[in-house]
């Protein structure tokens, strides 16, 4: 596995990176994951190697480099623009894997389909090209990504898993009075928006999720101060499994808000846990997660939002989409998940 972050950061990817990984290893997979040393806020702080649940993790300094071993390099997303990462990364796939007799699989996360300028689009169309197989997270993920010219035949699509705690932990009974939107702290996760609408809604908001840019954060937070919702909103950093499950199962609904998405881990682990989700029609696979009143709400305004609070206050309502996402998500187990990822690396051998 190639990813540029990994665990202890705990964003999609790297949390995607780790589940599908544990699961390999369940399958008799000798997994070894190649990763920075990096966390979103410093440089070069963690440790070189160690042993994660049966996953040996190698950290290097700015970029990995190909060594004769792996049977199969499973890539995932990129790293920031013309970084030492992603451009040996680029190089390799595009033309060192040229020299070796090697299987190359690129899970994107939704990369391949955000506009990151014409030089970064054309190395990652070639990069596509390259690989032997494309794993998209959900169907609207491929189509977009045919739609800008990569191959139809090469895409594979394998959606995100949800780990076992989501299905197994006892549920929290809440309060339901606050929404919970947990994300990294982004520009792109869209918290902002929330904050906007909240003055014009009867309800809390609780923030989490690791601070990828601290420019955004200090916006959001003044935000916060100037529209008088200091005693309403509140941010809890980096949370661990078993509160990011209780803050799921006490909240009225989980939000998200992004403007682009592959396909969101924490609507899915919301759903699992019978909780109903609130969602931006900005990024476009939200809408093909969710159905408004099935399982949770599609809002493009703060006056939809304000009405699908108002709608999930009803018990029956809750109720409903409580059962609905119950049904819907029994099949999104990562033991399953990793079994047609293991199928799919057997068929290129």
């Amino acid at each position: 596995m190639i990813s540029p972050l990994f665990l202890p950061v705990k964003a999609g990817t790297e949390v995607h990176v780790y589940n599908l990984s544990r699961e390999l290893v369940k399958l008799s997979v000798d997994v070894e994951v190649h990763t920075t040393r990096d966390t979103y806020e410093d440089r070069g702080v963690l440790k070189p190697f160690e042993v994660i649940d049966g996953i040996r993790v190698v950290r290097h300094g700015r970029t990995w480099r190909y060594r004769k071993g792996p049977d199969l390099l499973h890539f995932h997303n990129l790293g920031r623009k013309l970084s030492a990462w992603n451009l040996y990364t680029f190089y390799f796939t595009i033309l060192g894997s040229k020299f070796y007799d090697v299987p190359l699989v690129m899970t994107p996360h939704d990369i391949f389909i955000v506009d990151r300028g014409a030089v970064i689009n054309t190395l990652q169309r070639l990069m596509g090209r390259s690989v032997d197989v494309i794993i998209a997270v959900s169907e609207w993920e491929k189509e977009e990504m045919v739609r800008l010219g990569y191959q139809a035949t090469k895409i594979s699509v394998i959606p995100n898993g949800v780990e076992d705690k989501a299905y197994e932990l006892p549920v929290n009974p809440g309060t339901h009075d606050y929404l919970f939107y947990l994300a990294r702290i982004s520009p792109e996760k869209g918290q902002l928006f929330a904050v906007e609408c909240l003055q014009k809604l009867d309800i809390d908001l609780v923030l989490a999720g690791q601070i990828r840019d601290q420019d955004y954060f200090q916006r959001l937070m003044r935000r916060v101060k100037e529209l008088g919702l200091d005693h309403r909103v509140k941010y809890l950093g980096q949370v661990t499994d078993e509160q990011k499950y209780a803050l799921i199962d006490g909240s009225l609904a989980v939000i998200l808000t992004s403007d682009v998405e592959a396909e969101p881990i924490v609507v899915k682990e919301a759903m699992v846990r019978g909780i109903p989700v609130i969602v931006g029609d900005k990024a476009k696979v939200l809408p093909t997660l969710v159905e408004n009143e099935v399982n949770g709400f599609v809002v493009h305004d703060c006056d939809e939002l304000r009405s699908a609070v108002e709608h999930l206050k009803d018990p029956s309502t809750r109720r409903q989409i409580s059962e609905n996402n119950k049904e819907i998500s029994k099949e999104w187990r990562w033991s399953k998940v990793a079994f047609r990822v293991l199928e799919l690396y057997k068929s290129l051998f």
